[in-house]
């Protein structure tokens, strides 16, 4: 295949409309994850459109989002062309986001190409990842019927992540896996066997694809889906976007024996900071340091590793012997919690959202 050529097609959608709950109480329906400045002075969002820079023009760069985050977004993002920020009214899942900014990209421009990456991760290695993204924009204009994800190479069991299967090299170089399934967050004896096994990688939920391929894809599935997102965007009445199927994952109702779906393995250091210990992996890394504070000041320790201690506030935190700890603390709420066992058990923050919602606790959530 030749090399990677600009293209006036091609698109990036910055997928932010989650709460990351996984992160709480750090991260709320009010003030998510990817607003917030985690490992930078800049928020994780801010900092995957820097990433951009480069790569495709910053009037191709688009960011879908739910309505009650649209003002922050906008604050955060003051170069963002407000055309460029693509709204549900309402969360009705990512399928029902995709077939929306699918259908707008796609009346803006009939031949869009589209890389939709999530607003969320921890990406240091700019020049590999902008190389990974422009070898599969390239792979996908050579190949318009199908689709492509970016898989990375797991490095440890991980219940909070999708796993892909590859199956047969379809392209040498670039490297490109034809995908054979998907397994959606599998228990930790799973994702055990899977790192053994190998031929899996982590799902980045990076996916490139051109706008009527997936819908296309989206309307054998269920005509219903584009229907209702593509009615929203003629007549702007929330009821007809809230009228849109819900649909459990945006790959898995695509039938990839008639679109099929490529995987390219990742060629940068990737996390999703998913979870409390995803995070405390990533700072380690920056710090140097496997005892992690934001806030050094304020935090005093004696003999705790592998420890995560964020103090939003100017009360001083004193550990002592931990092991696998996060000690988080907001305005509201001091939250404690031993890593190892969200990873093995993610259903444990599940459970405990669910556990302040009967204690009527809403409010910190």
């Amino acid at each position: 295949m030749s090399a990677p050529t600009p293209s006036e097609h091609r698109y990036v959608v910055i997928v932010a409309g989650g709460s990351g709950t996984r992160l709480w109480p750090l991260s709320t329906s009010k003030l998510p994850k990817q607003m917030q400045a985690l490992m930078s002075e800049r928020s994780l969002i801010a900092e995957t459109v820097g990433r951009l820079e480069g790569l495709v023009p910053m009037d191709h760069v688009f960011v879908s989002t739910t309505e009650n985050f649209r003002g922050q977004i906008a604050e955060q993002l003051p170069l963002l062309p407000p055309e460029n920020l693509i709204v549900e009214p309402e969360a009705r899942g990512t399928p029902a986001a995709f077939a929306l900014f699918a259908s707008y990209l796609h009346d803006l421009d009939p031949d869009a190409v589209i890389f939709s990456l999530a607003s969320d991760h921890a990406i240091t290695e700019i020049d590999r990842f902008q190389q990974t993204l422009n070898q599969t924009f390239a792979y996908i204009e050579a190949h318009p019927g199908e689709l492509a994800l970016v898989g990375i190479n797991p490095t440890r069991p991980d219940t909070g992540l999708g796993y892909v299967k590859t199956r047969d090299v379809v392209c040498e170089s670039p490297l490109v896996y034809s995908v054979d399934k998907y397994v959606e967050k599998p228990t930790f004896e799973v994702a055990e066997t899977y790192l053994n096994d190998g031929g899996y990688y982590w799902n980045s939920a990076y996916y490139c694809f051109r706008a009527k391929t997936l819908i296309d894809a989206y309307n054998d599935d269920d005509p219903r889906l584009v229907g209702q997102t593509s009615a929203y965007l003629k007549t702007g009445d929330p009821q007809d976007y809230l009228d849109a199927p819900v649909k459990a994952h945006e790959v898995d109702i695509i039938d990839t024996r008639k679109y099929p779906m490529v995987l390219v393995p990742a060629d940068f250091t990737w996390s999703d900071i998913g979870n409390w210990a995803a995070l405390h992996r990533s700072l380690a890394q920056l710090t140097g340091t496997d005892v992690v504070s934001r806030n050094a000041a304020n935090h005093v320790d004696v003999a705790s590793r592998d420890c995560l201690v964020l103090n939003t506030d100017e009360r001083v935190v004193v550990t002592a012997g931990l092991d696998h700890v996060a000690v988080i603390t907001t305005d509201d709420t001091v939250f404690v919690v031993d890593m190892r066992k969200l990873e093995q058990m993610p259903e444990t923050m599940q459970e405990l959202i669910a556990r302040l919602r009967l204690e009527g606790k809403d409010a910190l959530l």
